[in-house]
């Protein structure tokens, strides 16, 4: 567990980072740069982080690891659908400037679309029994996730010009038609 400093120090670099990335490319991005602007010692920043990709990838990562959660938490059958999208549009909306910068890296953005799609693809194919598990069910489940999260992706990309009410409701009439 880490304790108060340790935590502290990382939102405090995550924050910089996130910062920097509203005017500047990742690669425009330097560990000297993220140290400076944080007030903190560049081997503080070594020590959490290989570096800026690094940095990077913990973000995603923390971001699916919140999303699991939620998908833990709402998920438990087939019918929490609806629960579960607006639960993600939550986070989403309430992440909405991290999701917003992380998008505009454009090289990045289908990384962390793929790492979601992997994701709620191993989620729901746990939930079905392995023997049951044939090519039907497969390329329903890929489907149905690779359809949200393009648009999850869609809806990020417009700076979420469509109220989340308005695309729950409709995705929840076209997986009732599924």
């Amino acid at each position: 567990m880490e304790d108060r400093r340790a935590k502290k120090t990382k939102r405090a670099i995550k924050q910089t980072f996130l910062d920097l990335l509203k005017t500047h490319p990742i690669n425009k991005i330097s560990v000297s740069e993220i140290t400076r602007i944080a007030d903190i010692g560049r081997g503080t920043f070594y020590f959490h982080y290989l570096d800026v990709y690094d940095l990077l990838e913990k973000i995603e990562d923390e971001i699916c690891d919140d999303l699991s959660a939620i998908f833990d938490e709402v998920y438990t059958a087939p019918s929490d659908f609806n629960a579960l999208f607006l639960a993600i549009i939550d986070y989403i909306s309430g992440h909405n400037e991290q999701f917003s910068l992380l998008m505009v890296q454009e090289a990045n953005s289908s990384k962390l679309m793929q790492k979601m799609r992997q994701l709620f693809v191993n989620k729901i194919g746990s939930l079905i029994p392995e023997k049951m598990m044939d090519n039907y069910h497969k390329i329903r489940i890929l489907f149905i996730v690779s359809g949200v999260v393009g648009i999850i992706d869609d809806w990020l990309r417009r700076d979420f010009k469509i109220g989340k009410d308005v695309i729950c409701f409709e995705l929840g009439k076209i997986m009732g038609a599924l």
